[in-house]
Formats: C-alpha cells, sequence, structure tokens
C-alpha cells in the first residue's frame, strides 16, 4: 500500500510543487491550505508522514504540531522551514518534530531524504557515505548504539568518551560532523562545545542530552550546535538530522 503524506502549508505553489513530485514517486498525497485543516485531515487520514510548514497565518506551524500530537502522538511531522529560526525550531522540537527540511534544499535532495525515511537504505546517502562522525560520550552503551548506526548507514564513526579526548581526536581523525552528550563527568558537553568552536568553527555538532533543557540547549545553539537530540535517541530523528546537514553543507 502506497504511503499517504499530508501536506500543510498555506503557500498553494507548494503544496502543488510536493503534490506532483510525489505522486509520481507514488505516495498518496492530501494537502492542507492551513493549520486548522491540516489537523483535522491527520486525524481522519492517519498520514505515514506530514510535512508542515513552520511559518503560517492563524494556527502556526507550532500550534498545528502540537494539536496533531494531542491527536496521535505516534504521528511523525518534519517541519518546513525557510531560513534558520532557532526559537521556532527550539519550540518544534521540544513539541515533538520529527525533523526539519529547508525549503531551500535541492527540490531532488528533499525528495531522497523523504525516500530515505520510508526505505532505508533504498536511496544510498551520497553526500553521506564515507563522512566522518566523531560520538562523544561518557556511556559505553549509547556509544556502540551510535557506533552501529552509523556504521549501517555508510558512515565511518569514532568514538571518545569524553571531552578532553574528543579534543584530542579532532586533530587526527578531522570528524565532519560531533555527536556530543550534554551530560558527562569532568568538562560537560557545553565546555566541550566552546572548546570544539576554539580550535575548529566549521565542524557540525549536535548536543546529546537525557533532559528538555531549553535554556541549555538555547545556549548551545548560540554556541554553534547545529542541533540537539533528547535521550532515548530517536535514529530516525538523528538520520535526517545528518542527512540534512551533509547535504546543506554539500549543496
Amino acid at each position: 500500500m502506497a504511503k499517504k503524506i499530508l501536506i500543510v502549508d498555506n503557500d498553494i505553489q507548494v503544496r502543488e510543487l510536493f503534490y506532483d513530485l510525489l505522486t509520481k514517486k507514488g505516495y498518496q498525497v492530501i494537502t492542507a491550505a492551513g493549520g486548522a485543516e491540516g489537523v483535522d485531515y491527520s486525524a481522519k487520514e492517519s498520514p505515514d508522514l506530514v510535512l508542515l510548514d513552520i511559518n503560517m497565518p492563524g494556527m502556526d506551524g507550532i500550534d498545528t504540531l502540537r494539536k496533531i500530537k494531542a491527536n496521535n502522538l505516534s504521528t511523525k511531522v518534519v517541519m518546513l522551514t525557510g531560513l534558520e529560526q532557532s526559537i521556532l525550531e527550539n519550540q518544534a522540537r521540544l513539541s515533538g518534530a520529527a525533523g526539519f527540511l529547508r525549503k531551500s534544499l535541492d527540490i531532488k535532495v528533499i525528495m531522497s531524504i523523504i525516500d530515505e525515511m520510508f526505505i532505508p537504505g533504498n536511496q544510498q546517502h551520497v553526500a553521506a557515505l564515507g563522512k566522518s562522525v566523531l560520538v562523544v560520550d561518557d556511556e559505553p552503551q549509547i556509544r556502540s548504539l551510535l557506533r552501529d548506526f552509523l556504521k549501517k548507514k555508510g558512515y565511518n564513526p569514532q568514538t571518545a568518551v569524553d571531552g578532553n579526548e574528543a579534543l584530542k581526536m579532532i586533530d587526527e581523525v578531522k570528524p565532519e560532523m560531533i555527536l556530543l552528550d550534554m551530560r558527562m563527568p569532568g568538562m560537560d558537553g557545553l565546555e566541550t562545545l566552546k572548546k570544539i568552536r576554539e580550535v575548529n568553527q566549521k565542524v557540525g555538532v549536535i548536543m546529546i542530552t537525557a533532559v528538555e533543557d531549553q535554556t541549555k540547549a538555547e545556549t548551545a545553539m548560540r554556541l554553534g550546535a547545529y542541533d540537539y537530540i533528547l535521550k532515548p535517541i530517536d535514529l530516525g530523528y538523528l538520520d535526517l538530522c545528518l542527512l540534512t546537514k551533509f547535504f546543506l553543507s554539500d549543496t
């Protein structure tokens, strides 16, 4: 049975573009011109994925996301964003967004990422294959989980047990992305992030935290983190974060 995707965007051109491209790829597509209509369709149609504009008049994307999640917590919602909007994006993360897609991405890239969400491995992670990712976490189970996941996705994972080891490895392995635990003994994640930025301004950093602490999350974003992920780690969300980061850097 074809996967069902709901597009919620007040821009008719965006709706029509996604409708045409996704239906050609075999998806069943429903469109909604606003948040209230999107909430209604989501409840009635139970889509496999909702692509939701973060900026809409009336009921905005954050309120729409919350209402969709209130109706069905398991509904996967990916936010469509324009320019980086850290405050709105933080609110969306804390409200259960499964990921973010920038409208500035090439539409072929967006289609590939959507395909990957439904058929992992069907579309190769072209922009990600062989990329070096450094996992920094004091918990061996987390390091093992992420190392195995990243290997399966075609990345080249390395691990560090704390901030000091991570800083030493930056010059050795030259990671293109760092997954950094927020809470670690000794040098914590925020302090490690500060020191990483002193030696490397370009490497992407995704913070991992077991606590929904919006203040710390916002501090991390101000210090240059690309994103943050809550434990227990949603590997699908992590995959989307990595893909969009690498696609953005390569396009």
